[in-house]
């Protein structure tokens, strides 16, 4: 052993990260030996979402369709009342409280779109014109004529929604869209009353 060896350093080799002493003080061999700086990451590309076919969801693009559908809805009103009324009386009087609560929901959805239309654009729609209504041939053709209708209107209403931004329209159109929904299920509940089923089944 020479002047110069330290039988009592351990004979290890160097690892990144650890404290070696050189004779006078210890030193870490990361502060030795920097790592080069990493390469910034690449930007992701920007992200492409899908869209819908038809976009009457957006405010204001959607606004002119709206009160188009308003329009028409509120000049169907006398049409609805009619065509109610005539179903009432081929299906008998049993169930009259039901299509008396129908007709007053359709007036009261008149009502109701005059208001919004009113607000929003500062004119009064005209009082609706008197519409030649055929009648249904039997009860249940008028009764399952009248559920799509009710179904298609609720529909329909959807997109006049989709452009309220004022809270208290909002609120009138859902009642409205849930009326045309409890609507339906009060004309299936009387379809199946009736026995309305039986002219679509195959004969035996």
């Amino acid at each position: 052993m020479t002047y110069y060896d330290y039988s009592y350093m351990p004979n290890t080799p160097v690892m990144h990260g650890m404290n070696y002493w050189n004779g006078y003080d210890y030193y870490n061999t990361a502060g030795e030996m920097p790592y080069p700086p990493m390469p910034p990451k690449p930007e992701p590309p920007p992200v492409v979402c899908p869209q819908p076919h038809e976009d009457y969801y957006t405010y204001p693009a959607n606004l002119d369709d709206a009160l188009k559908m308003i329009e028409k809805a509120v000049m169907g009103e006398a049409h609805d009342v009619k065509y109610y009324e005539m179903l009432m009386k081929l299906c008998g009087k049993e169930d009259k409280n039901i299509f008396e609560s129908i007709i007053a929901d359709e007036q009261k959805h008149a009502q109701l779109f005059r208001t919004i239309y009113c607000e929003l654009t500062g004119h009064v729609l005209p009082t609706a014109p008197e519409e030649k209504v055929t009648p249904p041939k039997t009860c249940c053709e008028g009764i399952q004529t009248a559920i799509l209708e009710e179904l298609e209107a609720a529909s329909r209403y959807r997109k006049i929604l989709y452009a309220m931004q004022d809270r208290r329209h909002i609120n009138m159109m859902v009642e409205i869209i849930t009326d045309e929904q409890k609507h339906a299920q009060k004309l299936n509940y009387l379809c199946c009353k009736y026995d309305c089923g039986k002219e679509c089944r195959p004969p035996k």
